[in-house]
């Protein structure tokens, strides 16, 4: 059947490529059209059988799944997903240089083999190749870092000079955005940044290190009773809903998921919108779903500037889509424009 998901399993054990198998043929929308045991093989096969996902695990022989994530990106683009175990800094590194040349999302391996946890991370697995499927990719020049031209002005809609927070939201697709954005940023940046980006679980405090290791501006985990700083990323935690209080303080919340997740980007956008009212910026990303949408609106509503990335930029449009048809979002911009934008708050528009 021509909707049937074509995956094709990159694992150097070929006990966890026969575990990955069995896990994705009991559901009828996947089809498993290859294995391969190392990144060179994985090269070769996504030219030869056009894959619709790629599941590749990172720490292997001959070829990473860095180097491998490069080629595949560069010469034949295809939605890959990162199946990794969190077991050192340097793996961590490489997993999220991954998503930096082209990756779509990450996901934990587990740590052994057989246990439950194998059973439990199925029904995940599943749902997250079918997102994962859905995603646009495009060629990434073996990970070249882009150079962004100076764009025309995108800034003008900015009504003054004294945003105190620029608020982010993203999901599928977004690491690699928001470094790029924080990239761009200088370390003496005249606001504070907070983020929420929807992530596996255990992935958040080495996603926060692969970030600070090449901006530069502080950016670290948000922690209760801390205070917004102007040149300072705070990026919400695991499993708490990461808000700002009326002393202008963060404040983590551990309720119930909102919209499915938990932190969730609406919880972060309302409770900026209260807070800071005129003197906010929200930016809404990449990523499945409609969560941040009705927080833009509110952000909005309250005289904050908002942006919703461009559906050409995006690697899944749910998000910024669902914020624009609310009509929450001041501008939609592509990338270049977030960036040119943001790098010009507070100078004199």
């Amino acid at each position: 059947m021509s909707d049937v998901i074509k995956v094709l399993i990159v694992d150097d054990s070929s006990l966890i490529r026969a575990v990955l198998r069995k896990i994705l043929e009991g559901d009828s929308g996947i089809c498993v059209i290859g294995e391969a045991g190392n990144g060179r093989e994985a090269v070769d096969l996504v030219q030869k059988l056009k894959p619709a996902v790629v599941i590749m695990d990172i720490k292997m022989p001959v070829m990473d799944g860095f180097g491998a994530t490069e080629q595949i990106m560069a010469y034949c683009p295809t939605p890959i997903l990162i199946l990794s175990s969190i077991v050192d800094k340097e793996g961590i590194y490489t997993t999220f240089n991954a998503i930096a040349a082209g990756a779509v999302d990450v996901m934990e391996k587990p740590s052994a083999l057989p246990n439950e946890q194998w059973t439990e991370m199925g029904g995940a697995l599943i749902r997250r190749v079918k997102l994962v499927a859905k995603a646009k990719v495009i060629t990434h020049l073996k990970g070249k870092a882009k150079d962004f031209p100076r764009r025309k002005e995108t800034a003008h809609f900015l009504t003054h000079d004294n945003y105190k927070i620029v608020a982010i939201g993203a999901s599928t697709g977004g690491p690699s955005v928001v470094k790029q954005i924080l990239n761009s940023l200088p370390g003496d940046y005249n606001a504070g940044i907070l983020i929420v980006q929807h992530m596996t679980e255990g992935f958040t405090k080495n996603f926060v290190e692969w970030l600070g290791s090449s901006c530069k501006m502080k950016v670290k985990i948000a922690q209760e009773g801390e205070k917004i700083e102007k040149g300072q990323a705070l990026v919400a935690p695991d499993g708490f809903h990461t808000v700002i209080n009326n002393f202008q303080r963060i404040e983590l919340m551990n309720g119930e998921k909102v919209n499915g997740v938990k932190p969730s980007v609406d919880m972060l956008f309302k409770s900026v919108a209260g807070v800071y009212r005129q003197n906010a910026v929200g930016v809404l990303l990449t990523g499945m779903g409609v969560d941040g949408a009705e927080g833009l609106g509110y952000m909005k509503s309250s005289g904050g500037a908002t942006i919703a990335q461009s559906e050409e930029s995006c690697v899944v449009f749910g998000m910024p889509k669902a914020a624009i048809e609310r009509g929450a979002a001041d501008k939609i911009l592509s990338l270049e424009d977030i960036i040119y934008t943001l790098k010009n708050i507070n100078k004199n528009h």
